[in-house]
């Protein structure tokens, strides 16, 4: 006797670059597939929708897909780091790039379709 699956349920997810103080902050998801996390585009029969770009919204996406209820999904968040004071010397010898400072937080998909974080 097979196991059964476990229900199929649609989300909803958004995903975008928005500007932020220094520059812009990321927010993507990721999805875990078998035994790798993969960006939630490569999810089998996803939809992605363009939004329109409001202010301060460099581009954001609406992205739906069907996964098993207990599917897990990794928010990544991508901002610039805080100003560090430095001296002179310091800004000749690194290039001027803003650092950034990147957050994950992972979530289960409940029988609902919510999206439970991790605690």
């Amino acid at each position: 006797m097979a196991a059964e699956r476990p229900r199929e349920v649609t989300i909803e997810l958004t995903e975008g670059e928005y500007i932020a103080p220094r520059g812009t902050r990321e927010l993507t998801w990721l999805i875990r597939l078998n035994d790798a996390w993969v960006h939630v585009s490569k999810w089998p029969g996803v939809e992605i929708e363009r939004c329109q770009a409001g202010s301060g919204t460099v581009w954001e996406n609406r992205t739906r897909l069907s996964v098993p209820a207990g599917a897990r999904l990794t928010r990544v968040e991508s901002r610039p780091a805080p100003y560090t004071k430095r001296d002179a010397l310091d800004y000749l010898k690194r290039s001027p790039a803003v650092a950034r400072r990147v957050s994950r937080e992972e979530f289960h998909v409940s029988s609902r379709g919510n999206l439970i974080r991790k605690v």
